[in-house]
């Protein structure tokens, strides 16, 4: 029979740790629990470091697997760990938290951990086969030197598989999941609960797989200021059967928000929607596009596209001729509220399409500078547009 406590992490991933050991409430149940079922790192003495060492052995030898629990304090790991099925890592508490907010009482951020690592097979958690059920909650994690990556799980590797991220937040990182060279592979991985991502170096998302639910119950807030040559906040690259939800992202200046890419072969079904995509504002706008299709399928809605295109010839990797640009796959765009940055001309398509297939409908100008629908154009390709867009 599991107990209480395990009952609440199988659901929860984490819950409210009382002091003094002697009981602990789940986030979201009445059901209390002892304190002897985690690991908890500072019963363990030396660096942090040595405590997590001696905690992941503890927890390995576990059965049925032990959480181990970090205290309301800031921490400090460099070394690469490599994970496990079952493995869980957890902080006091689960709740919004967000590294650049203080002076809040001592409610925000409850737990943190300064990385300093590398990334790719240096990075903090690194899968060397395919693992199931690793669980990470309710931290706040921070870089000091701009070339960490928090999990790095490769497809040649096998998959990350049932892997729950729950309440995390990431401060100057290189990238968080995977890399544009080597994205992580994901299988049943659910992110949930709210995430801050800020300070970064680099592209935060690079993402493989199928049947994923990020951030269905939960939500993201992401930016990423300044000229790094239009590298993407997100990269979808072959990931299909896969929700993702409530994404504001805000790629100003030479930053792009998102990328989608995959073979013919692509099963499809990447589902975007209810998701916040623009530049900071019609004053401080992102310079190029917003999102480009490259391949795979993917649909796009409930959208507020806004504030890009506003000088597009400050990129050299590509001509950027639209807000969303489909140059191969097939992408469903629908339900888009769209704002022009002040740079940025009414004659300017929203979507461009030069190969693929794309299915526009419902695309709304905002902002009260329009004068007549939104453009849309194809160059190659087909475009399927409806009644709400001028189409050339």
């Amino acid at each position: 029979m599991s107990t209480p406590r395990r009952t609440v992490l199988k659901h929860l991933g984490a819950a409210a740790l009382v002091s003094t050991g002697a009981a602990v409430v789940g986030a979201s149940s009445a059901s209390a629990a002892v304190a002897e079922d985690d690991i908890l790192l500072d019963s363990y003495t030396g660096t942090d470091d040595e405590k997590l060492t001696a905690a992941l052995a503890a927890a390995k030898a576990s059965s049925p697997r032990r959480a181990i629990r970090l205290s309301g304090r800031a921490h400090t790991f460099t070394q690469t760990r490599t994970t496990f099925s079952g493995l869980r890592i957890l902080g006091p508490n689960v709740g919004w938290q967000n590294p650049e907010i203080a002076g809040t009482g001592g409610a925000l951020p409850q737990c943190t951990v300064t990385l300093n690592c590398g990334s790719g097979a240096r990075s903090w958690l690194v899968g060397t086969a395919t693992t199931y059920n690793v669980m990470v909650a309710g931290i706040t994690f921070k870089s000091s030197n701009a070339v960490t990556q928090f999990y790095h799980h490769p497809f040649s590797a096998g998959t990350s598989y049932a892997t729950t991220l729950d309440t995390l937040s990431f401060y100057g990182f290189k990238h968080v999941l995977g890399t544009p060279a080597d994205p992580f592979s994901m299988t049943l991985v659910t992110t949930k609960g709210s995430w801050t991502c800020v300070a970064v170096q680099d592209t935060q998302f690079s993402l493989r797989g199928s049947d994923n639910f990020l951030w269905v119950a939960g939500d993201m807030n992401y930016g990423w200021q300044g000229a790094n040559g239009g590298k993407y906040l997100m990269r979808f690259s072959n990931l299909s059967k896969t929700a993702v939800r409530h994404l504001y992202l805000t790629a100003r200046g030479g930053s792009r928000a998102i990328l989608v890419e995959g073979p013919a072969s692509q099963q499809g079904g990447l589902d975007i929607s209810d998701c916040v995509i623009e530049g900071q504002n019609a004053n401080d706008p992102a310079m190029g596009a917003l999102v480009v299709v490259k391949g795979g399928g993917v649909s796009l809605t409930n959208t507020k596209l806004n504030f890009g295109m506003a000088r597009p010839s400050d990129f050299t990797d590509q001509r950027d001729t639209a807000l969303i640009m489909v140059q191969g796959g097939t992408a469903l765009i629908t339900n888009t509220w769209t704002n022009r940055a002040s740079a940025t001309p009414e004659s300017v398509p929203v979507v461009a399409v030069s190969g693929g297939l794309a299915y526009v409908s419902l695309l709304i100008g905002m902002g009260g500078n329009w004068s007549g629908k939104p453009r849309v154009v194809r160059t190659g390709g087909t475009l399927v547009p409806d009644a709400t867009v001028t189409a050339a």
